[in-house]
Protein backbone atom coordinates (compact mmCIF):
# COMPACT_ATOMS: atom_id res chain seq x y z
CA UNK A 1 0.00 0.00 0.00
CA UNK A 2 2.72 2.55 0.95
CA UNK A 3 4.65 2.16 -2.33
CA UNK A 4 1.19 2.74 -4.22
CA UNK A 5 0.58 5.58 -2.52
CA UNK A 6 4.08 7.13 -2.99
CA UNK A 7 3.01 6.22 -6.93
CA UNK A 8 -0.33 7.88 -6.33
CA UNK A 9 1.91 10.83 -4.82
CA UNK A 10 4.14 11.05 -7.54
CA UNK A 11 2.00 11.28 -10.37
CA UNK A 12 0.19 13.96 -8.94
CA UNK A 13 3.18 16.13 -8.41
CA UNK A 14 4.33 15.22 -12.18
CA UNK A 15 0.68 15.94 -13.52
CA UNK A 16 0.72 19.45 -11.59
CA UNK A 17 4.04 20.37 -12.65
CA UNK A 18 3.17 19.93 -16.05
CA UNK A 19 -0.21 21.75 -15.49
CA UNK A 20 1.69 24.57 -13.99
CA UNK A 21 4.12 24.62 -17.00
CA UNK A 22 1.03 24.80 -19.04
CA UNK A 23 -0.48 27.53 -17.27
CA UNK A 24 3.19 29.16 -17.38
CA UNK A 25 3.06 28.95 -21.31
CA UNK A 26 -0.51 30.45 -21.76
CA UNK A 27 0.63 33.68 -19.22
CA UNK A 28 3.39 34.40 -21.18
CA UNK A 29 1.65 33.94 -24.60
CA UNK A 30 -1.24 36.51 -23.81
CA UNK A 31 -0.60 39.03 -25.86
CA UNK A 32 0.80 36.51 -28.79
CA UNK A 33 -1.07 36.88 -32.16
CA UNK A 34 -2.91 33.88 -33.15
CA UNK A 35 -1.87 32.27 -30.01
CA UNK A 36 -4.83 29.47 -28.74
CA UNK A 37 -5.18 29.01 -24.85
CA UNK A 38 -3.83 25.76 -23.75
CA UNK A 39 -5.21 23.07 -21.21
CA UNK A 40 -4.02 20.04 -19.85
CA UNK A 41 -6.49 17.06 -20.61
CA UNK A 42 -5.95 15.13 -17.27
CA UNK A 43 -7.27 11.97 -16.75
CA UNK A 44 -6.68 8.90 -14.11
CA UNK A 45 -4.62 6.10 -14.18
CA UNK A 46 -5.85 2.65 -14.23
CA UNK A 47 -6.40 1.21 -10.83
CA UNK A 48 -3.10 -1.01 -9.87
CA UNK A 49 -4.77 -2.51 -6.63
CA UNK A 50 -6.64 -4.85 -6.24
CA UNK A 51 -8.76 -3.41 -4.13
CA UNK A 52 -9.52 -0.80 -7.05
CA UNK A 53 -7.66 1.92 -6.11
CA UNK A 54 -6.88 4.10 -8.67
CA UNK A 55 -3.52 4.62 -9.76
CA UNK A 56 -3.07 8.67 -9.74
CA UNK A 57 -3.35 10.77 -12.55
CA UNK A 58 -1.89 11.36 -16.12
CA UNK A 59 -1.40 14.31 -18.43
CA UNK A 60 -2.58 12.32 -21.36
CA UNK A 61 -2.22 15.80 -23.92
CA UNK A 62 -2.47 19.35 -23.79
CA UNK A 63 -5.64 21.06 -25.99
CA UNK A 64 -5.90 23.92 -27.58
CA UNK A 65 -9.09 25.70 -26.77
CA UNK A 66 -9.98 26.23 -30.61
CA UNK A 67 -13.20 27.79 -31.65
CA UNK A 68 -12.79 27.62 -35.86
CA UNK A 69 -15.95 29.77 -36.58
CA UNK A 70 -15.16 32.39 -34.06
CA UNK A 71 -11.70 32.30 -35.50
CA UNK A 72 -13.13 31.86 -39.30
CA UNK A 73 -15.44 35.11 -38.66
CA UNK A 74 -12.46 37.24 -36.89
CA UNK A 75 -10.31 36.99 -39.41
CA UNK A 76 -13.15 38.06 -42.05
CA UNK A 77 -13.93 41.09 -39.78
CA UNK A 78 -10.15 41.94 -39.63
CA UNK A 79 -10.24 41.42 -43.69
CA UNK A 80 -12.94 43.68 -44.09
CA UNK A 81 -11.35 46.73 -41.91
CA UNK A 82 -8.42 46.31 -44.00
CA UNK A 83 -10.30 46.77 -47.20
CA UNK A 84 -12.43 49.79 -45.78
CA UNK A 85 -8.80 51.30 -44.51
CA UNK A 86 -6.73 51.05 -47.95
CA UNK A 87 -9.78 52.55 -49.38
CA UNK A 88 -10.48 55.60 -46.96
CA UNK A 89 -6.98 56.45 -47.07
CA UNK A 90 -6.80 56.42 -50.93
CA UNK A 91 -10.00 58.74 -51.25
CA UNK A 92 -8.67 60.88 -48.68
CA UNK A 93 -5.36 61.23 -50.81
CA UNK A 94 -7.72 62.37 -53.52
CA UNK A 95 -9.55 64.90 -51.52
CA UNK A 96 -6.26 66.47 -50.03
CA UNK A 97 -5.41 66.97 -54.08
CA UNK A 98 -8.54 69.06 -54.92
CA UNK A 99 -8.16 70.74 -51.26
CA UNK A 100 -11.61 72.32 -51.64
CA UNK A 101 -13.10 74.33 -50.01
CA UNK A 102 -10.45 76.43 -50.32
CA UNK A 103 -8.97 80.01 -51.31
CA UNK A 104 -6.91 78.96 -53.78
CA UNK A 105 -8.76 75.34 -55.43
CA UNK A 106 -9.75 75.57 -58.64
CA UNK A 107 -13.27 76.43 -58.05
CA UNK A 108 -11.89 79.85 -56.72
CA UNK A 109 -9.92 79.97 -59.72
CA UNK A 110 -12.84 79.73 -62.02
CA UNK A 111 -14.68 82.52 -60.48
CA UNK A 112 -11.81 84.83 -60.57
CA UNK A 113 -11.32 83.52 -64.14
CA UNK A 114 -14.65 84.85 -65.01
CA UNK A 115 -14.91 87.60 -63.36
CA UNK A 116 -11.60 88.29 -65.50
CA UNK A 117 -13.45 88.50 -68.75
CA UNK A 118 -16.32 91.02 -67.31
CA UNK A 119 -13.35 92.74 -66.62
CA UNK A 120 -12.21 92.59 -69.95
CA UNK A 121 -15.70 93.50 -70.96
CA UNK A 122 -15.92 96.46 -69.07
CA UNK A 123 -12.62 97.74 -70.90
CA UNK A 124 -12.52 96.04 -74.02
CA UNK A 125 -9.32 98.65 -75.13
CA UNK A 126 -7.09 98.64 -71.95
CA UNK A 127 -3.98 95.83 -72.22
CA UNK A 128 -4.52 95.19 -68.12
CA UNK A 129 -7.82 93.43 -67.65
CA UNK A 130 -6.01 91.26 -70.92
CA UNK A 131 -3.04 90.53 -69.17
CA UNK A 132 -5.22 89.42 -65.92
CA UNK A 133 -7.17 87.19 -67.35
CA UNK A 134 -4.08 84.91 -69.83
CA UNK A 135 -3.03 85.14 -65.65
CA UNK A 136 -5.91 83.97 -64.57
CA UNK A 137 -6.07 81.33 -67.41
CA UNK A 138 -2.83 80.18 -66.86
CA UNK A 139 -3.67 79.29 -62.95
CA UNK A 140 -6.40 77.51 -64.37
CA UNK A 141 -4.73 75.51 -66.99
CA UNK A 142 -1.77 74.91 -64.48
CA UNK A 143 -4.42 73.72 -61.82
CA UNK A 144 -5.54 70.94 -63.86
CA UNK A 145 -2.13 70.00 -64.86
CA UNK A 146 -1.15 69.60 -61.53
CA UNK A 147 -4.89 67.56 -60.71
CA UNK A 148 -4.02 65.01 -63.56
CA UNK A 149 -0.42 64.81 -62.50
CA UNK A 150 -0.92 63.96 -58.51
CA UNK A 151 -4.16 61.85 -59.42
CA UNK A 152 -1.88 59.97 -62.05
CA UNK A 153 1.16 59.56 -59.19
CA UNK A 154 -0.89 58.36 -56.94
CA UNK A 155 -2.54 55.76 -59.04
CA UNK A 156 0.93 54.55 -59.81
CA UNK A 157 1.92 54.24 -55.92
CA UNK A 158 -1.27 52.60 -55.62
CA UNK A 159 0.09 50.09 -58.34
CA UNK A 160 3.43 49.96 -56.53
CA UNK A 161 1.72 49.00 -53.01
CA UNK A 162 -0.32 45.97 -54.62
CA UNK A 163 3.15 44.19 -56.03
CA UNK A 164 5.17 45.16 -52.60
CA UNK A 165 1.84 43.64 -50.58
CA UNK A 166 1.45 40.56 -53.38
CA UNK A 167 5.13 39.63 -52.35
CA UNK A 168 4.62 39.73 -48.60
CA UNK A 169 1.42 37.41 -49.76
CA UNK A 170 3.54 35.51 -51.71
CA UNK A 171 5.88 35.17 -48.82
CA UNK A 172 3.12 34.25 -46.14
CA UNK A 173 1.77 31.23 -48.81
CA UNK A 174 4.87 29.48 -48.34
CA UNK A 175 5.32 29.78 -44.74
CA UNK A 176 1.47 28.32 -44.36
CA UNK A 177 2.38 25.40 -46.64
CA UNK A 178 5.51 24.80 -44.65
CA UNK A 179 3.61 24.77 -41.98
CA UNK A 180 1.40 22.93 -42.67
CA UNK A 181 3.80 20.06 -43.94
CA UNK A 182 5.20 20.57 -40.17
CA UNK A 183 2.29 20.30 -38.89
CA UNK A 184 1.13 16.83 -40.48
CA UNK A 185 4.45 15.27 -39.78
CA UNK A 186 4.08 15.74 -36.22
CA UNK A 187 0.31 14.92 -36.50
CA UNK A 188 1.14 11.70 -38.01
CA UNK A 189 4.57 11.04 -35.73
CA UNK A 190 1.96 10.96 -33.11
CA UNK A 191 3.19 14.31 -31.36
CA UNK A 192 1.06 17.25 -31.28
CA UNK A 193 1.81 20.45 -32.70
CA UNK A 194 0.01 23.39 -30.84
CA UNK A 195 2.89 25.93 -30.85
CA UNK A 196 2.95 25.11 -35.38
CA UNK A 197 -1.09 25.47 -35.48
CA UNK A 198 -0.78 29.06 -33.65
CA UNK A 199 1.90 30.12 -35.59
CA UNK A 200 -0.13 28.74 -38.83
CA UNK A 201 -2.97 31.00 -37.39
CA UNK A 202 -0.61 34.37 -37.32
CA UNK A 203 -0.05 33.84 -40.80
CA UNK A 204 -3.57 33.14 -41.66
CA UNK A 205 -4.48 36.05 -39.97
CA UNK A 206 -2.08 38.60 -41.55
CA UNK A 207 -3.06 36.50 -45.20
CA UNK A 208 -6.85 37.63 -44.32
CA UNK A 209 -5.81 41.05 -43.90
CA UNK A 210 -3.82 41.71 -47.01
CA UNK A 211 -5.92 39.42 -49.27
CA UNK A 212 -9.20 38.16 -47.40
CA UNK A 213 -8.07 34.83 -47.56
CA UNK A 214 -10.22 31.73 -46.04
CA UNK A 215 -9.27 28.74 -44.45
CA UNK A 216 -10.48 24.89 -44.13
CA UNK A 217 -8.80 22.60 -42.22
CA UNK A 218 -8.23 18.93 -43.72
CA UNK A 219 -8.66 15.66 -41.46
CA UNK A 220 -4.69 15.22 -42.12
CA UNK A 221 -4.42 19.01 -39.81
CA UNK A 222 -3.14 20.85 -42.80
CA UNK A 223 -4.94 24.30 -43.93
CA UNK A 224 -6.54 24.88 -47.30
CA UNK A 225 -6.09 28.39 -48.08
CA UNK A 226 -8.56 29.96 -51.11
CA UNK A 227 -9.44 33.60 -52.20
CA UNK A 228 -12.85 33.73 -53.64
CA UNK A 229 -12.65 29.67 -54.36
CA UNK A 230 -9.04 29.84 -55.92
CA UNK A 231 -7.32 27.50 -53.90
CA UNK A 232 -3.76 29.16 -53.57
CA UNK A 233 -1.83 26.41 -50.54
CA UNK A 234 -3.12 23.34 -50.04
CA UNK A 235 -1.14 20.64 -48.12
CA UNK A 236 2.42 21.52 -48.59
CA UNK A 237 2.05 23.64 -51.94
CA UNK A 238 1.38 27.15 -52.14
CA UNK A 239 0.70 28.89 -55.28
CA UNK A 240 1.82 32.44 -56.01
CA UNK A 241 -0.21 35.41 -56.80
CA UNK A 242 0.75 37.68 -60.08
CA UNK A 243 -0.51 41.30 -60.28
CA UNK A 244 -1.41 41.62 -64.24
CA UNK A 245 -1.81 44.95 -65.79
CA UNK A 246 -4.35 45.17 -68.70
CA UNK A 247 -2.11 46.95 -71.63
CA UNK A 248 -4.85 48.73 -73.20
CA UNK A 249 -7.28 49.92 -69.94
CA UNK A 250 -4.69 50.03 -67.34
CA UNK A 251 -6.69 48.08 -64.80
CA UNK A 252 -4.60 45.79 -62.05
CA UNK A 253 -6.11 41.97 -61.41
CA UNK A 254 -4.16 39.75 -59.31
CA UNK A 255 -4.02 36.42 -60.70
CA UNK A 256 -3.25 32.65 -59.53
CA UNK A 257 0.20 31.11 -61.35
CA UNK A 258 -0.65 27.90 -61.02
CA UNK A 259 -4.10 28.37 -62.89
CA UNK A 260 -3.68 31.19 -64.54
CA UNK A 261 -7.63 32.37 -62.69
CA UNK A 262 -7.83 35.75 -61.66
CA UNK A 263 -8.63 35.86 -58.44
CA UNK A 264 -12.02 37.68 -57.16
CA UNK A 265 -10.75 39.64 -54.44
CA UNK A 266 -12.77 41.07 -52.07
CA UNK A 267 -11.84 42.00 -48.76
CA UNK A 268 -8.04 42.56 -47.38
CA UNK A 269 -5.87 45.20 -47.97
CA UNK A 270 -5.62 44.31 -51.81
CA UNK A 271 -9.28 44.87 -52.72
CA UNK A 272 -9.14 48.10 -51.41
CA UNK A 273 -6.50 49.03 -53.69
CA UNK A 274 -7.50 47.18 -56.54
CA UNK A 275 -11.24 49.22 -56.13
CA UNK A 276 -9.18 52.65 -55.53
CA UNK A 277 -6.81 51.84 -58.37
CA UNK A 278 -9.71 50.32 -60.55
CA UNK A 279 -12.68 52.54 -59.83
CA UNK A 280 -11.54 55.44 -57.96
CA UNK A 281 -8.60 57.35 -59.47
CA UNK A 282 -10.01 56.62 -63.67
CA UNK A 283 -13.53 57.75 -62.40
CA UNK A 284 -12.08 61.01 -60.63
CA UNK A 285 -9.14 61.84 -63.31
CA UNK A 286 -12.06 61.04 -66.46
CA UNK A 287 -14.38 63.94 -64.25
CA UNK A 288 -11.09 66.42 -64.12
CA UNK A 289 -10.84 65.58 -67.70
CA UNK A 290 -14.65 66.50 -68.16
CA UNK A 291 -13.88 69.97 -66.86
CA UNK A 292 -10.98 70.92 -68.75
CA UNK A 293 -12.69 69.84 -71.87
CA UNK A 294 -15.82 71.91 -71.01
CA UNK A 295 -14.03 74.78 -69.67
CA UNK A 296 -11.57 74.88 -73.17
CA UNK A 297 -14.77 73.87 -75.37
CA UNK A 298 -17.39 76.65 -73.93
CA UNK A 299 -14.41 79.43 -73.84
CA UNK A 300 -12.86 78.32 -77.44
CA UNK A 301 -16.20 77.69 -79.22
CA UNK A 302 -17.50 81.49 -77.92
CA UNK A 303 -14.25 82.89 -78.75
CA UNK A 304 -15.04 81.92 -82.34
CA UNK A 305 -17.98 83.97 -82.64
CA UNK A 306 -16.00 87.09 -81.91
CA UNK A 307 -13.77 89.42 -83.31
CA UNK A 308 -10.60 91.05 -82.64
CA UNK A 309 -8.95 93.94 -83.81
CA UNK A 310 -6.28 92.29 -85.86
CA UNK A 311 -3.83 95.55 -86.90
CA UNK A 312 -7.30 97.25 -88.51
CA UNK A 313 -8.78 94.09 -89.53
CA UNK A 314 -11.59 92.57 -87.70
CA UNK A 315 -10.90 88.75 -87.88
CA UNK A 316 -12.55 85.62 -86.34
CA UNK A 317 -11.59 84.47 -82.53
CA UNK A 318 -8.77 81.78 -82.33
CA UNK A 319 -8.62 79.71 -79.45
CA UNK A 320 -7.44 80.44 -75.64
CA UNK A 321 -6.75 76.95 -74.70
CA UNK A 322 -5.08 74.45 -76.95
CA UNK A 323 -4.03 71.09 -76.33
CA UNK A 324 0.00 71.10 -75.42
CA UNK A 325 1.08 67.79 -76.81
CA UNK A 326 -0.80 68.67 -80.66
CA UNK A 327 -0.76 72.62 -80.24
CA UNK A 328 -4.29 72.19 -81.37
CA UNK A 329 -7.86 72.78 -79.88
CA UNK A 330 -8.76 69.28 -80.25
CA UNK A 331 -8.39 66.31 -77.41
CA UNK A 332 -7.78 68.89 -74.49
CA UNK A 333 -7.75 67.00 -71.17
CA UNK A 334 -6.90 68.17 -67.64
CA UNK A 335 -3.01 66.62 -68.46
CA UNK A 336 -2.35 68.64 -71.30
CA UNK A 337 -4.51 71.65 -71.51
CA UNK A 338 -2.74 74.76 -71.90
CA UNK A 339 -3.06 78.48 -72.93
CA UNK A 340 -2.50 79.40 -76.46
CA UNK A 341 1.40 80.75 -76.67
CA UNK A 342 0.00 83.14 -79.60
CA UNK A 343 -2.77 84.54 -76.78
CA UNK A 344 0.17 84.98 -74.36
CA UNK A 345 2.58 87.06 -76.38
CA UNK A 346 -0.53 88.93 -78.23
CA UNK A 347 -3.50 89.48 -75.63
CA UNK A 348 -5.13 91.64 -78.33
CA UNK A 349 -5.51 88.69 -80.41
CA UNK A 350 -8.56 87.87 -77.37
CA UNK A 351 -11.99 88.52 -79.41
CA UNK A 352 -13.91 89.97 -76.83
CA UNK A 353 -15.59 91.84 -79.10
CA UNK A 354 -19.33 90.78 -80.48
CA UNK A 355 -19.68 90.16 -84.49
CA UNK A 356 -22.73 92.57 -84.42
CA UNK A 357 -20.45 95.30 -83.88
CA UNK A 358 -18.47 94.77 -87.16
CA UNK A 359 -20.24 97.16 -89.41
CA UNK A 360 -19.36 99.49 -86.55
CA UNK A 361 -15.33 98.70 -86.35
CA UNK A 362 -15.68 99.46 -82.55
CA UNK A 363 -14.36 97.07 -79.97
CA UNK A 364 -17.48 96.94 -77.72
CA UNK A 365 -16.10 94.06 -75.23
CA UNK A 366 -19.96 91.59 -75.77
CA UNK A 367 -18.30 88.76 -76.38
CA UNK A 368 -16.09 89.11 -72.91
CA UNK A 369 -19.23 89.62 -71.50
CA UNK A 370 -20.89 86.69 -72.96
CA UNK A 371 -17.77 84.62 -71.83
CA UNK A 372 -18.30 86.02 -68.34
CA UNK A 373 -21.54 84.19 -67.67
CA UNK A 374 -21.00 80.82 -68.58
CA UNK A 375 -20.38 80.92 -64.26
CA UNK A 376 -23.70 80.67 -63.70
CA UNK A 377 -24.40 78.22 -66.57
CA UNK A 378 -26.06 75.03 -65.22
CA UNK A 379 -24.24 72.73 -67.53
CA UNK A 380 -20.79 74.03 -67.28
CA UNK A 381 -18.00 73.20 -65.82
CA UNK A 382 -18.29 74.68 -62.73
CA UNK A 383 -21.40 72.97 -61.90
CA UNK A 384 -19.27 69.66 -63.05
CA UNK A 385 -16.55 70.64 -60.93
CA UNK A 386 -18.72 71.06 -58.00
CA UNK A 387 -20.47 67.88 -58.62
CA UNK A 388 -16.99 66.29 -58.43
CA UNK A 389 -16.28 67.74 -54.85
CA UNK A 390 -19.75 67.01 -53.36
CA UNK A 391 -19.40 63.10 -54.77
CA UNK A 392 -16.18 62.86 -53.49
CA UNK A 393 -17.29 64.21 -49.56
CA UNK A 394 -20.22 61.74 -50.07
CA UNK A 395 -17.83 58.75 -50.71
CA UNK A 396 -15.61 59.62 -48.53
CA UNK A 397 -18.32 59.85 -45.59
CA UNK A 398 -19.68 57.00 -47.25
CA UNK A 399 -16.51 54.73 -46.31
CA UNK A 400 -15.70 56.47 -43.21
CA UNK A 401 -19.63 55.39 -41.87
CA UNK A 402 -18.78 52.03 -42.85
CA UNK A 403 -15.22 51.82 -41.53
CA UNK A 404 -17.42 52.79 -37.99
CA UNK A 405 -20.03 49.87 -38.22
CA UNK A 406 -17.27 47.24 -39.64
CA UNK A 407 -15.35 48.60 -36.72
CA UNK A 408 -17.70 47.51 -34.37
CA UNK A 409 -18.19 44.08 -35.99
CA UNK A 410 -14.29 43.78 -35.44
CA UNK A 411 -14.41 44.58 -31.71
CA UNK A 412 -17.35 42.51 -31.42
CA UNK A 413 -15.54 39.58 -32.95
CA UNK A 414 -12.24 40.09 -31.64
CA UNK A 415 -13.56 40.15 -27.94
CA UNK A 416 -15.21 36.50 -28.71
CA UNK A 417 -12.72 34.49 -30.19
CA UNK A 418 -10.49 36.13 -27.07
CA UNK A 419 -13.41 35.22 -24.77
CA UNK A 420 -13.27 31.34 -26.18
CA UNK A 421 -9.42 31.14 -26.84
CA UNK A 422 -7.40 33.50 -25.51
CA UNK A 423 -5.86 33.92 -22.14
CA UNK A 424 -6.82 35.64 -18.98
CA UNK A 425 -4.17 36.31 -16.98
CA UNK A 426 -6.77 36.48 -14.33
CA UNK A 427 -8.00 33.27 -15.14
CA UNK A 428 -4.62 31.46 -15.50
CA UNK A 429 -3.70 32.76 -11.97
CA UNK A 430 -5.98 31.11 -10.18
CA UNK A 431 -5.43 27.70 -12.02
CA UNK A 432 -1.86 28.47 -11.28
CA UNK A 433 -2.88 28.75 -7.32
CA UNK A 434 -4.72 25.20 -7.72
CA UNK A 435 -2.20 23.21 -9.26
CA UNK A 436 0.16 25.02 -6.88
CA UNK A 437 -1.56 23.51 -3.55
CA UNK A 438 -2.56 20.26 -5.49
CA UNK A 439 1.34 19.99 -5.62
CA UNK A 440 2.09 20.67 -2.41
CA UNK A 441 -0.62 18.58 -1.22
CA UNK A 442 0.93 15.42 -3.10
CA UNK A 443 4.22 16.45 -1.48
CA UNK A 444 2.70 16.22 1.65
CA UNK A 445 1.42 12.95 0.89
CA UNK A 446 4.46 11.57 0.20
CA UNK A 447 5.95 12.82 3.61
CA UNK A 448 2.89 11.34 5.56
CA UNK A 449 3.53 8.13 3.58
CA UNK A 450 7.97 8.46 4.38
CA UNK A 451 6.92 9.64 8.31
CA UNK A 452 4.61 6.34 8.35
CA UNK A 453 7.29 4.05 7.24
CA UNK A 454 9.76 5.45 9.15
CA UNK A 455 7.36 4.88 12.46
CA UNK A 456 6.63 0.95 11.47
CA UNK A 457 10.21 0.89 11.37
CA UNK A 458 10.97 2.25 14.38
CA UNK A 459 8.69 0.09 16.03
CA UNK A 460 9.74 -3.16 14.69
Amino acid sequence: MSNLSYYIALSGIETDRVALATTANDISNANTPGFERETPAISTVNALDPLGIGGGADVTSILQDSNSFLQAASWQANADVANLTARQQQLSGIQNIFQEPSSTGLSSQLSTFWNAWDAVAQNPSSPAPRAALIGDAQNVAQTLNQFSSQLNAMSSQTANQMDTTAGLVNNLLSQAASLNQQITSASAGGSQANSLIDQRNQVIQQLAQDIGITARTASNGSDTLSVGGVTLVQDNVADTVLVKTNPITGAISLQSQNSGATLPVSSGTLAGLLAAHNTDFPNYLNQINGVASDIANLVNTQLAAGYYDNGGTWTAGIPMFLNSSSGLATGITAANIEVSPTIVSNPVDIAASDTSTLPNATNDGNNAQTIATFYNSSSGPDQAYRALIEGLGAQVQGVNSQMATQQGVQSAATASLQAATGVSTDQEMIKTLQYQQAYQASAKVIVAVSTALQSLLAAV
